[in-house]
């Protein structure tokens, strides 16, 4: 008769201790995971306003990863700029409209080619590169808060700050509870 040792039995290892959380890389971490999150919305909204998907519908059509990363990063790049986070000056004159038909184009003219190329990863990196530089140090590093708000000295600052107290209380129950400064 062979015997096997039970699981659990004998002499146990110790549990290597899990390694110490970073506030700074966790929270890091979660704002490139809403980050992504939103961008993701973008492309929905997106796709649901050219009729390629319907209100109720859950799933994405199935179209390339690289395709939908370049579209979301393109999405993303328009709202900032629209917002005035960001300049947009393309070496070539195009508008960011110009860039989103253009990887249309590309996928329609050749979507094999478009799901082994990189270019959507690219551009996400580079949609995170933007994001950290122009809008996480302000807050985080000089400010020791989340959010940061940066203004022009000859415009009113009041209808900002209105405007900033109505988008928190319409938002108030969105997350996770935080302190604000």
């Amino acid at each position: 008769m062979n015997h096997r040792p039970c699981k659990g039995s004998g002499r146990r290892k110790a549990a290597a201790a899990p390694p110490k959380r970073d506030p700074e890389v966790l929270g890091f971490t979660a704002a490139v995971l809403r980050q992504m999150d939103h961008a993701a919305s973008l492309v929905v909204a997106f796709l649901r306003s050219i009729g390629m998907m319907e209100a109720s519908d859950t799933a994405l059509p199935k179209l390339p990863g690289q395709f939908l990363l370049e579209l979301a990063a393109l999405l993303q790049v328009r709202e900032w700029h629209a917002a005035g986070v960001i300049d947009w000056l393309d070496p070539d004159g195009l508008s960011i409209d110009n860039m989103i038909g253009l990887a249309i184009e590309r996928l329609k003219d050749d979507p094999a080619a478009v799901a082994s190329d990189d270019r959507g990863t690219e551009a996400m990196t580079d949609v995170l590169r933007i994001w950290n530089k122009t809008c996480a140090p302000d807050a985080r590093g000089h400010l020791n808060a989340d959010v940061a708000i940066r203004w022009d000295s000859s415009v009113d600052v009041d209808p900002l700050i209105d405007a900033f107290a109505d988008f928190l209380c319409r938002h108030r129950d969105a997350g996770v509870a935080m302190e604000a400064t």
